[in-house]
C-alpha cells in the first residue's frame, strides 16, 4: 500500500519505541526510514532487521581522528557514528554491522556526505563534500507485511481500553466535544 513518507516515519518511530528503544534513536530511525523509503523503498525491511535487537550501548573507541565501534548495531551505533562525523572525527568504522545500508540512509537524512568501502562486514565512513540527493517522493509502497509488523511493535505502546484508563485521561472519553 502506498503511504506518505512522514506516515512511514510516524509508524517507525512507534514501533521502535515499542521494541524499547531509546527515544533519541527511534527519531533517527524514522528519519532513516524516511529517506530510505523516498530513496528506496524495497529496502524498507531493513528497519525490521535493525529493530532485531539487541540494544546495548554502543561500545565505541574514541579518538580525535577515528571512532571505532566493534559489533556495531545500526540502532545504537549508527547514531553516535553521525554524530562523531558531524563533529568532525575524520572516520568512523563500525565494525560488523547488522544494516549498513540503514546507516548510509541515517547519513544522508542528516545532510551528511560519506565516502563508504566495506572491509568484509565492517563498514568505513569517512565525510565528503558535496549535497545529499534530496527526496522527491511524496510516498512509497510498503508491503502489507512490513506495515503489519511495524504495527504489531507500535501497539506495545497501547494504553489498554478499559474504563479504569479512560477516568485517568486516556482516550477520548465519553463526551468527546471538541
Amino acid at each position: 500500500m502506498k503511504r506518505s513518507l512522514n506516515e512511514i516515519g510516524g509508524m517507525v518511530l512507534k514501533a521502535a519505541r515499542g521494541a524499547g528503544v531509546p527515544l533519541g534513536h527511534c527519531e533517527d530511525l524514522a528519519a532513516a526510514a524516511i529517506y530510505l523509503a523516498g530513496t528506496d523503498p524495497g529496502r524498507l525491511g531493513a528497519v525490521l532487521d535493525a529493530l532485531a535487537g539487541p540494544y546495548k550501548v554502543a561500545d565505541a573507541q574514541w579518538s580525535t581522528v577515528v571512532l571505532d565501534c566493534p559489533n556495531a548495531r545500526m540502532i545504537m551505533a549508527g547514531p553516535v557514528a553521525a554524530d562523531a562525523l558531524a563533529a568532525g572525527v575524520e572516520r568512523v568504522v563500525l565494525r560488523d554491522l547488522d544494516v549498513p545500508r540503514l546507516m548510509l540512509a541515517l547519513c544522508a537524512a542528516r545532510g551528511l556526505v560519506v565516502d563508504h568501502h566495506f572491509k568484509g562486514a565492517d563498514l568505513h565512513l569517512v565525510l565528503t563534500q558535496g549535497t545529499p540527493p534530496r527526496l522527491t517522493a511524496q510516498a512509497a509502497t510498503v508491503s502489507d507485511q512490513l506495515w503489519i509488523q511495524l504495527s504489531d511493535l507500535a501497539s506495545k505502546t497501547y494504553v489498554p481500553a478499559t474504563e479504569a484508563s479512560r477516568l485517568s485521561g486516556a482516550g477520548a472519553g465519553l463526551n468527546d466535544n471538541d
